[in-house]
């Protein structure tokens, strides 16, 4: 074989030989490329998943879409749930959105007592929110089931019952602090609500209803007999500790023609997820006034449990997508 073409082979095997190794190396540098950017994210994740709450990474595959975000607004607030979403609740407000920005509410066990029905509108979801009430409830079956049980605090056994209609209207204004969550919309962890309010009560006929002689009824009196009204303040705020706790607590100030005339009530309640929509809520409620009672504080303790049905609504797109008002 001459020199040339011995040379001409060598270079050609060489070739193919530092060819196939590079391609194998660039195989490997490629997957371990892969794996360390998902390391790289994970751990950012993991930094940053306080920012996510009830928003988190959705793995591969899954829709974005289906991730709640709307969870930290109480029912005292002034937003409103998602169409197509909202929570069944034991001793709370059980809620429902059928459209854009109007919810529907009602405590599904206290209908039994008093029938009762809400509907919230919001009427504008900037970083003010701002959202009317209406409901109508009736303690009416609840004074016939006290009267055949002799619960005389309530009502005396000798009392005629006639039908009351009463009604409620709130104004309520509510201001989110949010936490900057990069490319994903606004997330709030704080949430501060103030709202002022008015119940009346109407009796359609003849009444021996007197005022309720217990604590968180005495104050609502005048509306749950008919024979008045009460108005009332309340100022809140929401705070989202972690991805899994939410601590609230409000104050209320109420005002009308029941015994003292004044009256304060104070919430507080922590709510944990032991479920991405199962939740347990804890705390208590401080009621004072000077009523025809024993005391004039009174304490009770809260619990209730939440279960969360629905979706969020898809992202707005465009300048215009979502309306003010």
């Amino acid at each position: 074989m001459r020199p040339v073409l011995k040379i001409s082979l060598l270079i050609c095997i060489l070739t193919f030989a530092m060819s196939a190794h590079g391609q194998k190396k660039y195989k490997k540098n490629k997957g371990t490329s892969k794996r360390e950017i998902r390391k790289r994210q994970q751990k950012a994740y993991e930094q940053d998943k306080n920012t996510n709450a009830f928003n988190p990474i959705q793995p591969r595959g899954a829709r974005q879409n289906d991730a709640r975000d709307d969870l930290l607004w109480h029912h005292e607030t002034a937003n409103t749930v998602y169409p197509g979403a909202g929570n069944i609740s034991i001793t709370s407000p059980s809620r429902y959105s059928y459209k854009q920005g109007v919810e529907l509410s009602s405590v599904l066990p206290l209908n039994y007592w008093v029938p009762n029905i809400a509907i919230k509108k919001r009427w504008a979801n900037g970083a003010w929110h701002v959202a009317s009430k209406h409901g109508l409830y009736s303690a009416t079956p609840g004074f016939h089931w006290a009267k055949k049980r002799d619960f005389n605090s309530i009502v005396d056994s000798t009392a005629q019952i006639p039908f009351v209609l009463s009604m409620k209207n709130e104004l309520i204004f509510s201001r989110y602090i949010s936490k900057d969550n990069r490319c994903s919309r606004e997330q709030p962890f704080v949430i501060l609500t103030a709202g002022i309010g008015f119940d009346f009560g109407y009796a359609f006929g003849d009444s021996g209803l007197k005022e309720i002689e217990e604590h968180l009824l005495t104050n609502r009196s005048p509306a749950l007999t008919g024979t008045g009204g009460t108005a009332f303040a309340k100022v809140r705020a929401d705070w989202q500790i972690n991805s899994q706790l939410m601590l609230g607590g409000g104050l209320k100030y109420f005002y009308g023609n029941f015994t003292g005339n004044h009256a304060f009530e104070q919430t507080t309640e922590l709510q944990t997820f032991i479920l991405s929509n199962l939740s347990l809520s804890i705390g208590y409620v401080l009621s004072y006034g000077k009523y025809n009672t024993p005391g004039s504080t009174v304490i009770y303790p809260l619990i209730d449990i939440n279960w969360f049905f629905g979706k969020r609504q898809s992202r707005q797109k465009g300048l215009w997508g979502t309306k003010m008002f």
